[in-house]
């Protein structure tokens, strides 16, 4: 399908500076809306991808010149793959099915439903196409891309969730993936693109009736092709949302039962307490109570916090801390009502972070076994902390945050990558800290 202006725009100058504000509009519709169903904020990015769109657009006008314009933009768009990348800090996965739905609305919205059809009409009322006519129906389109563009910034529709592009590092076997739906998901959306490209090439060499229906045709069945895969994605979303709220569930059951327990004891400890001053044995009495402060403030520490399911988390660790005669010190001076990131992924960093000391204090003496743990936040924050003794160096700080590294025997270094992850998946930051043989893990989470 040819979209040229012919020749005689004032020579090949002026060609090439309409081909590229045509084209640039066109391809930077097309990645909006690419970007956009994939769940990528555009706005806070939106300069970079006029960049590319410009530069692109100055190639596909000058390549277009020779060669039928639906093969550059096409193409062109799959080569952009790595810029478009490495220029908007995206993953691989969810970059390439960017740029296949771009390529899908160029070849479905641009060029089977607008060209064409006004093309239809113009074959239907045997007026000639002019230069006049030509310049028209670019500036209708152009202005109807224009408006496209605007309505997917201020709408921000997702097809595909984020959830979809997220590489899992952890191993366990509980870990929802969604990698398998990833690679259908290209598999079926490069076969689409692969189809209507064919159709398009084909469209003016078929009867205008049949290029009516296949047209229509080719409409309603890539939307049903993109409803049904939205409908997978969405249903794995939704089991892992079932996984999630069992993980809190669990979380949740096991620290109310562990507040039951202390309740009902509650009652022994009063009745041992009255019999001890109807006896008058007072020392014995302040050495018992003394005891159950002790034992109190377990629970006691961890009330503060607004979440039951990361109070949950710390009380287990606090008791496998000390059957390994390990000594764990909470300081709370933040409740994390405003936490950006979910109650699941909290837990997660907080827990690779106390279990990693642990696992490290663990091979120290019993005089050195002490872990520090931290939450706090200042004006703009939330600040995670984790201490304790290490025999590290400063020189391997560098190799903390590789997938694989480990310092342990029988540990696959997936941890520290993780918190890493979920922490800049809000902007946050983790660094390490080693002073006078303590090491400090450090989280800062914009709120």
């Amino acid at each position: 399908m040819t979209v040229g202006i012919g020749d005689s725009m004032g020579g090949a100058i002026g060609t090439i500076v309409y081909y590229t504000i045509l084209y640039s509009i066109q391809i930077c519709t097309g990645l909006l809306v690419g970007l956009t169903l994939v769940g990528v904020d555009v706005q806070s990015r939106f300069k970079r991808l006029l960049g590319i769109t410009l530069l692109t657009g100055i190639l596909i006008s000058i390549v277009s010149l020779s060669i039928e314009v639906v093969l550059p933009l096409v193409f062109i768009g799959i080569l952009l793959i790595p810029i478009i990348q490495y220029s908007l800090k995206l993953p691989l996965s969810q970059t390439i099915v960017a740029v296949l739905l771009s390529s899908l609305f160029n070849l479905l919205v641009v060029f089977l439903l607008e060209y064409n059809l006004l093309e239809l009409l113009h074959m239907m009322s045997g007026v000639q196409m002019d230069l006049g006519s030509q310049f028209s129906m670019h500036l209708l389109i152009a202005l109807n891309n224009i408006f496209i563009s605007m309505l997917m910034l201020s709408k921000k529709p997702i097809v595909f969730p984020q959830q979809l592009f997220e590489k899992q590092l952890s191993k366990d076997e509980s870990e929802i993936s969604f990698s398998g739906q990833m690679y259908f998901v290209v598999f079926m959306l490069g076969l689409l693109v692969v189809g209507l490209f064919y159709t398009v090439l084909e469209l003016e060499y078929t009867r205008p009736g049949y290029r009516l229906f296949i047209t229509i045709w080719s409409i309603a069945i890539s939307l049903a092709s993109i409803y049904f895969l939205r409908r997978i994605i969405l249903y794995k979303n939704e089991s892992i949302q079932v996984f999630l709220d069992r993980q809190y569930q669990k979380e949740l059951l096991s620290f109310f039962q562990i507040v039951r327990s202390q309740r009902h004891d509650f009652n022994i400890h009063l009745t041992a307490l009255y019999g001890l001053i109807q006896k008058g044995e007072y020392e014995a009495c302040k050495a018992y109570i003394e005891d159950m402060t002790k034992s109190a403030a377990n629970i006691n520490d961890l009330l503060p916090l607004r979440h039951p399911a990361v109070s949950a988390m710390l009380s287990t660790f606090k008791s496998l801390a000390q059957e390994q005669q390990i000594t764990i010190h909470y300081l709370l001076m933040d409740d994390l009502r405003n936490m950006p990131c979910s109650v699941y992924e909290m837990n997660k960093m907080l827990g690779n972070l106390i279990q990693n000391a642990l696992d490290e204090v663990r091979q120290l003496d019993r005089d050195n076994r002490l872990v520090t743990v931290e939450i706090s936040s200042n004006r703009n924050n939330i600040i995670m902390r984790v201490t304790n003794p290490t025999y590290l160096h400063e020189d391997k700080v560098h190799d903390f945050f590789a997938v694989g590294y480990s310092t342990k025997v029988n540990h696959e270094g997936l941890g520290l990558p993780m918190v890493k992850k979920i922490a800049e998946k809000y902007d946050g930051v983790i660094y390490p800290e080693i002073l006078d043989g303590m090491i400090t893990f450090n989280v800062h989470i914009p709120v």
